[in-house]
């Protein structure tokens, strides 16, 4: 089961001239949903939303390691994305207000929770969008990124993904937060890019 969420251009508290909390937007999805090709799509069209996306780092390390196999240093690549993440949400909202779009699978229930909880403490309005896809079609996506989950990560990050679906869909159709985020909403990949535009 997949939702579509619709929102208006312009909030009513933005037309009343209400200040609106910058936003941070955690852009979630199991392995192949399409996370980093939306990632990119906002980056270059975007200059208002700053983006982080573990793909940067690891085109980085390619570039300069074509001999070594990416499986090699995998684990660099998310430690430096674990990390940028936690310092750019730490360091709170800038001057300039800007969106904050980050990519995470966030299938991990307990650490997408205390990823928002930290981001209420340092002043962030909070949204979780999830691109909801049939799992053959994510498999699809990583053979057609050319980097393949190993099977049991896979399998893993599926189980939690439809653990927790049920629960979001019912936050996402009814508008109500889950847990430490504000608004909740779980697109299909059809439908994703025009959806997260809307909301940012």
């Amino acid at each position: 089961m997949t939702l579509d969420t619709t929102y208006a251009p312009i909030s009513p508290a933005r037309a009343a001239g209400v200040e609106v909390r910058p936003h941070l937007l955690l852009l979630g999805g199991v392995p192949g949903a399409g996370k980093s090709t939306l990632i990119r799509d906002v980056a270059d069209r975007r200059p208002d939303v700053r983006t982080l996306d573990p793909e940067t780092p690891g085109r980085w390390l390619a570039a300069r390691l074509p001999e070594v196999p990416y499986r090699l240093y995998r684990p660099l690549v998310h430690l430096w994305h674990a990390i940028a993440t936690l310092v750019l949400v730490l360091l709170g909202p800038t001057a300039g207000g800007h969106t904050l779009l980050v990519h995470d699978p966030a299938t991990r229930p307990g650490r997408r929770e205390l990823l928002g909880r930290i981001a209420h403490a340092r002043g962030w309005r909070t949204s979780l969008v999830m691109i909801d896809v049939p799992r053959a079609a994510a498999i699809d996506g990583q053979h057609e990124r050319g980097r393949l989950v190993r099977p049991e990560a896979f399998e893993r990050h599926w189980h939690r993904w439809t653990d927790d679906q049920p629960r979001l869909l019912t936050a996402a159709t009814f508008r109500d937060a889950d847990g430490s985020w504000d608004t909740v909403h779980v697109f299909d990949r059809a439908r994703a890019a025009g959806q997260l535009e809307a909301i940012l």
